[in-house]
């Protein structure tokens, strides 16, 4: 095993021409934001955060973030003017003006990502006006603690979860943050510790790395359902792992415990997605024997962050109506970028004519269930006893094509993300089946639809 991780750091550690490069472009990012906000005279100063700071960023990242710290007495409505001003004046014309919690500024620098972000100098982490007021108390708990022996190991945990697919907090992957990862070898010491450690994980294990809380019941009551817990060392009251789904807290543990009985290079850099030709999707589609759709419509101008959660409240609310009138849903997906695609597969795509209408139990009076049902028009057989001694009427089904059940619910849009909704409203189309096929034209797409087709964990491809 150590001649495996000798051999990933030497690959994901950034040279020193790149710490310097990053550091320099850092430097001048601070510099131009200090000089702005005496120019603007506004009373804020520039922090580099985040990895780029604590020198535990892989070679594969290319961001830099820059906060702008303001005094926490001034108002919210001025931090996002005066913010913005100054990030804007920064960035230049490159810059891109996006909105999380509050507006921030994203541009390119020197072949890196940046993002310039506003928030409060607040003296308390437990006391914060937005979320992103953590950061710089986060930056300052891990430099004060974090080794450059340490580092290293931060840089295989990364590398471990980016591996298998579940690297990054973004709520289009509800992953393990870089912060997270750091906490994680902080506690454990070295990456061969947490991943053996973590090979033991069930759900609601907890991480305290300060002791915050002596009772585990009240931590796990305080953060009911949550698979993993891990107490943030600068707020107590916040799961630094909450972003981390079921899903891919199962995948860790499970990658963990693989890599324990038979380490390899896999593990970090697996094989891509095969990208499937037309004529491939459509023979995977034939083979399965399911009935595919596909949703597409144009993204909402919002940030992935919070598109995302939209387009699975929609997947949800669209498995479920539909899981109502008596289709099943084998597994369902969404992607984004220009545009949007919610993605079902139906084990069945029509229902049979015919469906059975289950009255009370013995023991509840069925007058009203059988005076309702005897004369129907639906009505096809019933009143009589099932085997599991229920009053059953079977009546003509309401719904029995997919496609026109999937269309009404389109329109209805009940329970859907509101911008998700918006943007449904102005226009969208349904493939289906074989038309499903040609969406591979465009290969980003195609690369989705690969993926789901061919779903398997990463270092088993």
């Amino acid at each position: 095993m150590d001649e495996i991780l000798k051999a990933v750091l030497k690959r994901v550690r950034p040279s020193e021409a790149e710490r310097k490069r990053l550091k320099k472009v850092a430097n001048m990012l601070i510099e131009r934001v200090n000089s702005t906000c005496d120019m603007l005279n506004v009373p804020a100063r520039a922090m580099l955060v985040g990895s780029g700071a604590r020198s535990t960023w892989l070679r594969s990242e290319r961001d830099i973030d820059i906060f702008i710290l303001f005094p926490e007495d001034l108002p919210r409505e001025e931090l996002e003017k005066k913010g913005l001003a100054v990030a804007r004046k920064v960035a230049g014309k490159k810059g891109k003006e996006r909105f999380a919690e509050h507006p921030y500024v994203t541009a390119k620098f020197g072949g890196f990502e940046i993002d310039l972000v506003p928030c409060y100098d607040v003296a308390d982490a437990g006391k914060i006006k937005s979320a992103v007021d953590r950061t710089p108390h986060h930056n300052r708990y891990i430099s004060e603690r974090l080794t450059p022996e340490l580092a290293d190991e931060v840089l295989l945990l990364k590398q471990f979860m980016l591996g298998a697919g579940i690297y990054g907090a973004e709520l289009k992957l509800q992953g393990f943050s870089g912060y997270l990862c750091e906490l994680l070898i902080l506690y454990h010491r070295s990456f061969k510790e947490a991943i053996s450690a973590a090979s033991k994980w069930t759900p609601s294990t907890i991480v305290d790395l300060e002791g915050s809380y002596p009772d585990q019941a009240e931590v796990r009551a305080l953060f009911e359902g949550q698979p993993l817990i891990v107490i943030d060392p600068v707020d107590a009251n916040r799961n630094a792992a909450a972003a981390v789904s079921m899903q891919n807290f199962a995948t860790f543990v499970r990658a963990c415990q693989d890599f324990m009985r038979k380490s390899n290079m896999r593990f970090f850099f697996p094989r891509r997605v095969k990208l499937l030709s037309k004529r491939g999707v459509e023979k995977i589609l034939r083979l399965r024997g399911t009935r595919l759709f596909c949703i597409v419509f144009k993204s909402p101008d919002i940030v992935p962050d919070l598109l995302y959660p939209q387009l699975r409240k929609t997947e949800r609310a669209l498995v479920a109506g539909l899981e109502r009138v008596g289709f099943e849903v084998l597994r369902s997906d969404v992607w984004a970028n220009a545009k949007s695609i919610i993605l079902l597969e139906l084990t069945i795509a029509e229902l049979p004519k015919v469906q059975v209408h289950l009255g009370p139990p013995i023991k509840v009076d069925v007058g009203d269930f059988v005076r309702k049902h005897l004369k129907s028009k639906r009505k096809f057989a019933g009143p009589f006893m099932d085997s599991s001694g229920r009053l059953a009427f079977e009546v003509e089904r309401r719904q029995t094509d997919a496609r026109q059940a999937l269309e009404r619910a389109l329109v209805e849009r009940t329970a859907f993300g509101r911008h998700v909704a918006e943007a449904l409203a102005k226009g969208h189309e349904v493939y289906e089946g074989k038309g499903v096929v040609k969406l591979c034209g465009d290969r980003k797409i195609g690369e989705f639809i690969s993926e789901y087709l061919t779903r398997c964990l990463p270092w088993y491809r």
